[in-house]
């Protein structure tokens, strides 16, 4: 039965490489826009322009071959990004954010501009998506920086990924967060996710942080950030004063944090902190 299973598998991906579809897009797409000039980029553009305008003149036809084409990995990368953008253009439905989700996790960030990846998975989580694997795929970029002009703002990776995941469910990265920081060797991606379990106010994200904390064979830097992270906050008047204004259940202010996450602002980043003190005030 698994070999049966196999060849079908095997002959559906035979098929879909042989389309005219797939063809098209290896013609489009064959080429990475971080290793051209400013000339070859303007090139290239007049042809995704035309791939773009062909595919909204048949919608039908193109959302149904973009659905397939993005769940092979194998395709170019920057189609998995560019593609998904071109789908969700087309059919903004939970399964196409789905597809475009998990084909952006697969794309090449050096040829995407930081700003449009954060706020179109940004966009996403605030629909309540399941964003986990894109907004992780940004732990492999430790220079990952989002600029956000109109509130004088700066995000660095830590406030990067914790963006692209509160607006969510808790229970999408949870467990997923607590699994890669066991595994993380890059010191950037072990403070971002340091930083994601500490917001997170929960028993196994505490567990896993202090597990940090006390591993030798982790960097002493990090390590140091995970025991500090690992100690209850302390409320002082005017925190516990805040936290009674606010008033309402654990679950509540969860729910209340989460949708002000979907805005990007310094002023929603304050709030943040005063919503996660008030949860931490609240946990049993």
């Amino acid at each position: 039965m698994l070999i049966v299973i196999g060849l079908l598998m095997l002959a559906a991906a035979a098929k879909s490489q042989s389309s005219p579809l797939h063809k098209e897009i290896i013609e489009t797409y064959s080429f990475q826009p971080h290793l051209l000039d400013k000339e070859k980029i303007a090139e290239r553009s007049a042809v995704l322009d035309r791939f773009w305008d062909k595919a909204k003149a048949q919608r039908s036809v193109y959302i149904a071959g973009l659905r397939a084409e993005l769940a092979e990995f194998s395709n170019p990368p920057f189609f998995l990004y560019d593609g998904s953008m071109l789908l969700l253009s087309l059919s903004d439905t939970h399964e196409d954010h789905t597809i475009a989700l998990t084909a952006i996790a697969h794309c090449d960030l050096r040829d995407v501009r930081r700003e449009d990846y954060f706020w179109n998975v940004h966009r996403l989580a605030s629909l309540g998506e399941d964003t986990t694997a894109a907004a992780f795929h940004v732990l492999d970029d430790p220079s990952f920086t989002v600029i956000v002009p109109e509130h004088a703002l700066t995000l660095g990776q830590d406030f990067v990924l914790v963006y692209l995941l509160l607006p969510t469910e808790d229970r999408f990265w949870l467990q997923p967060a607590i699994s890669r920081l066991k595994l993380e060797k890059d010191q950037t991606a072990q403070k971002s996710l340091i930083r994601l379990l500490w917001y997170a106010q929960d028993n196994s994200a505490d567990r896993a942080i202090a597990a940090f904390a006390s591993d030798s064979s982790k960097p002493e830097a990090t390590r140091k950030i995970a025991s500090e992270a690992s100690q209850k906050p302390k409320l002082g008047a005017k925190a516990l004063a805040e936290i009674a204004s606010l008033g309402s259940t654990e679950e509540s202010l969860r729910a209340k944090r989460r949708k002000r996450m979907q805005a990007v602002s310094d002023e929603a980043l304050g709030d943040l902190d005063e919503y996660t003190l008030a949860i931490a005030s609240k946990r049993k």
